[in-house]
């Protein structure tokens, strides 16, 4: 260990004398100091919050990764300058010192990426501070219960509509609507229809009610404890002042909770959140919610409102499971799994190649792994559907790359599917059970694998032959 760490304090002290982390460090700092001080003083203090820690933990991931990549420039140096003649001719065998590489730059990393964190919380207090608010007690109140907190999310239960669906498909099938249908598939049809039962579910009509339950809501159930509803609608018909009315009646007395109706103006197509005391909420859990499309608001015109719960903006209930301090640690930690695997693959490619090529080759990979899911979609919208890749020579080429592309996502990981600043961003809880499978998956599996390929290709390489 003592070997491993050696070659890793060298490549530490490499890595500050880099003129080019000096560089990414002043993006960095740009970034996360500079940002607040231009932020609109005429935006609240969630969005001026909201907005500071968006750009200002993408970039830091985003830099980081890119220096954590240029770090590994040493491993090159030492092959193309010969350097590398001094240090094997003491006893330190080739897996250590590749380990000592790794280890080296992913310190050096954590320090940076550690630094980026707490400057960025520090600048956050800055903000919540200085920011004037529009609305002193509202937007205090929205920031702290809202944004600077980690919650967990509880989506509504859709009801079961397979009964519907197949009383309606047998009624369809006595009716002989199916016959001379090419292609027809039971099973398609009946999706189709379970689709269009709950598609009705979701549509309210004027003077109509619709119940929304929710389950496992574990919270504190003390009256001065709250949780939000969130929710947005497509609206038709609605009045001209583009605001529908409406009223909510949360909780259920059949289950010993109390009972509040909260009768709401909101604004067309954009999302809504409603405060809700926590004793709301049934001892075992659940939370019973009902809307109810009428004007509550005596005096005032009775539109006739259509209103649509889309599936795509679900109706969820949301309650604080955890401190902003404890989230912003989860997300750096994700972070962290993400430079790990970045410097094994820098060490990986400076293994094999010169420099110039080897970041090239790290950086594609690195686009490609944060790109991945955009990336098959655009291969599924490429690819026409039920087709063959010999159909035709698009479809060749086209199914012949996703092949490609998804075998190299068995070794390359998907970051965006551990990127969780939306997540902070938006006061939901970074889970511990989400960081546990990033380390696992990130840095232990990924990250070993490719850091044992390295040492594999180093033992196997011939020192004396020049990079290309």
């Amino acid at each position: 260990m003592s070997r491993i760490w050696a070659i890793a304090r060298q490549t530490i002290a490499e890595g500050v004398r880099m003129k080019i982390a000096l560089v990414f460090l002043v993006l960095l700092a740009l970034v996360v100091l500079g940002l607040p001080f231009s932020i609109q003083r005429d935006s609240s203090v969630s969005d001026a919050v909201q907005s500071f820690m968006s750009y200002a933990f993408s970039a830091t991931a985003l830099l980081l990764g890119m220096l954590t990549i240029f770090m590994s420039r040493s491993v090159s140096d030492e092959l193309t300058d010969r350097q590398i003649f001094l240090v094997m001719t003491k006893p330190i065998p080739r897996w250590q010192y590749i380990a000592g590489k790794w280890l080296g730059i992913i310190t050096l990393s954590s320090v940076f990426l550690a630094g980026a964190g707490l400057t960025t919380y520090g600048m956050v207090q800055y903000i919540k501070r200085t920011q004037p608010p529009i609305d002193k007690m509202y937007d205090l109140d929205e920031l702290n219960t809202e944004v600077l907190v980690a919650r967990h999310s509880v989506k509504t239960k859709v009801p079961d509509f397979t009964i519907e669906a197949k009383a309606e498909y047998e009624r369809n099938l006595e009716e002989g609507i199916y016959e001379n249908q090419p292609n027809f598939k039971p099973e398609d049809e009946l999706r189709r229809l379970l689709a269009k039962h709950e598609a009705m579910w979701r549509v309210v009509g004027p003077e109509e009610g619709r119940i929304f339950e929710f389950e496992n809501v574990r919270l504190d159930r003390e009256r001065q404890n709250y949780l939000n509803l969130r929710f947005k609608t497509e609206v038709s018909g609605y009045p001209p002042d583009e605001i529908f009315r409406s009223a909510w009646l949360v909780g259920n007395v059949f289950k010993s909770t109390a009972e509040y109706q909260i009768n709401v103006r909101n604004r067309v197509g954009r999302f809504h959140v409603l405060k809700i005391p926590a004793d709301a909420v049934a001892a075992d859990g659940t939370l019973t919610v009902r809307f109810f499309n009428r004007n509550p608001y005596p005096g005032e015109p009775q539109f006739h409102n259509v209103i649509n719960f889309r599936k795509a903006d679900e109706v969820e209930v949301l309650f604080v499971v955890g401190s902003f301090e404890g989230n912003i640690l989860r997300l750096l930690t994700l972070i962290w799994c993400k430079l790990a695997f970045l410097a094994a693959l820098g060490v990986l490619m400076t293994t094999m190649f010169s420099f110039p090529v080897a970041a090239l080759a790290s950086f594609t990979l690195y686009a490609l792994a944060g790109a991945s899911k955009f990336i098959m979609e655009s291969f599924d919208l490429a690819s026409a559907d039920y087709t063959t890749m010999w159909s035709s020579a698009k479809e060749f080429v086209v199914q012949g790359l996703q092949f490609i592309y998804t075998t190299i996502l068995y070794v390359l990981p998907d970051f965006a599917r551990y990127d969780a600043v939306e997540q902070l961003v938006n006061g939901r809880n970074v889970s511990l059970a989400w960081v546990l499978q990033g380390i696992v998956e990130l840095g232990l599996l990924k990250t070993g694998f490719v850091l044992g390929l390295a040492m594999l290709l180093y033992y196997r390489r011939e020192l004396a032959e020049t990079s290309f």
